[in-house]
């Protein structure tokens, strides 16, 4: 047999076993119980014997590709075997149209409040995905500060209700310990909308106490006032975390163990180490794209991280898709699903990454943040 021949009879041996591979995954995705070999082979689409394929399934075990719940069994993938099909996922799905006209419907509302944009945006994803969906805000502390209004509403409650350059705004509740004058919140507002115009939120942040505190001896009221806007501020240019479906994961099968439920709850409850995680993704993001040489626009969308390879222990039986919403000259964001390893991939993949797109899209109409 000469060379060319070996490597034929090679080529077409790794084929079939990631043709198999394929079947294994998408007969398990499809219905929750491990695969047989017959149930393989009477598919017809291999065209391939049942001993064939024990032989096939024998191989990719071999290499950890699949494995067996019970020694009688059939097949269900690794981890291993997750990625690998992931990784020949050449093209995206493309979404159903009904789902690209509900997710273009949802963007046309034009809401301007952030916190409703990222809000929506997660509800979106859980929606369509019938899994968890998330959304990191962008950081914000960039933006340009536009004016203030503070409007009192009785009972020691004051709505403050803030306009950035770019067109975003953001409204919130104050509670200072004693009644304010409406006479003094004006001033406030007076004194900030003169003073920051055009600032940075990060130079109001660090700068509206000191500029406040020059009318404090006629008002002394307005201070603790000033830090409370000031912290309102500080969250709004810090990334935030936004979280939907949560009782969709709960309720899978695959996620039925009470020690992988309470982690997750504690997961989610606490926030902190979820956003860590998707900051990550936004580090993992950038560096790609410095290592590729491009710019962050052309860099692979759509990242997925399966079992095992996320770092935190409540995820390792899930999966993360994520992908960034960016601006024309930065990545702003990450936004994405975790859902069972047990899922449709090239869907979700095309489903986060029309999403992340449309994101980008709505958000280039602002003045680059």
């Amino acid at each position: 047999m000469t060379a060319n021949m070996r490597v034929l009879d090679h080529d077409k041996q790794e084929h079939r076993k990631r043709k198999v591979l394929q079947t294994v995954i998408q007969k398990y995705v499809h219905t929750g119980k491990p695969v047989g070999s017959n149930a393989i082979a009477s598919s017809g689409r291999l065209g391939l014997s049942s001993a064939t394929v024990r032989n096939i399934l024998s191989e990719l075990k071999k290499e950890d590709l699949i494995t067996h719940p019970h020694t009688s069994a059939g097949s269900v993938p690794t981890d291993k075997g997750y990625r690998i099909y992931v990784d020949s996922l050449i093209e995206l799905q493309r979404l159903a149209v009904q789902e690209e006209q509900k997710i273009r419907k949802e963007y046309e509302s034009r809401t301007q409040e952030i916190e409703d944009l990222m809000s929506q945006t997660s509800k979106m994803l859980s929606s369509l995905s019938h899994y968890t969906g998330f959304v990191m805000s962008p950081k914000l502390d960039k933006n340009k500060f536009a004016h203030l209004e503070l409007v009192p509403l009785g009972d020691r409650k004051i709505l403050a209700a803030m306009v950035t350059e770019s067109g975003l705004t953001k409204q919130f509740l104050l509670r200072p310990e004693i009644e304010i004058p409406r006479e003094q919140l004006r001033k406030i507002s007076r004194i900030m909308n003169q003073n920051f115009q055009g600032s940075t939120l990060e130079e109001v942040q660090n700068h509206m106490t000191e500029r406040l505190e020059q009318v404090q001896e006629q008002h002394k009221n307005l201070l603790s006032l000033a830090q409370e806007i000031g912290q309102e501020i500080g969250r709004m240019a810090a990334n935030e975390l936004y979280v939907e479906g949560t009782s969709n994961i709960l309720s899978l099968p695959d996620f039925s163990k009470t020690e992988e439920i309470y982690d997750f709850f504690k997961l989610i409850e606490e926030k902190k180490i979820l956003t860590q995680v998707f900051e990550r993704e936004l580090l993992d993001f950038a560096a790609q794209s410095f290592s590729n040489g491009t710019h962050p626009t052309e860099s692979k969308r759509v990242n997925v991280r399966i079992g095992s390879e996320n770092t935190v222990k409540a995820l390792k039986n899930l999966s993360l898709v994520s992908a960034t919403y960016q601006l024309p000259d930065r990545t702003v964001g990450v936004l994405g699903i975790l859902g069972p390893k047990r899922m449709e991939y090239s869907k979700m993949m095309a489903l986060v990454n029309y999403v992340s797109q449309t994101m980008g899209k709505f958000l280039k109409e602002f003045e680059k943040i």
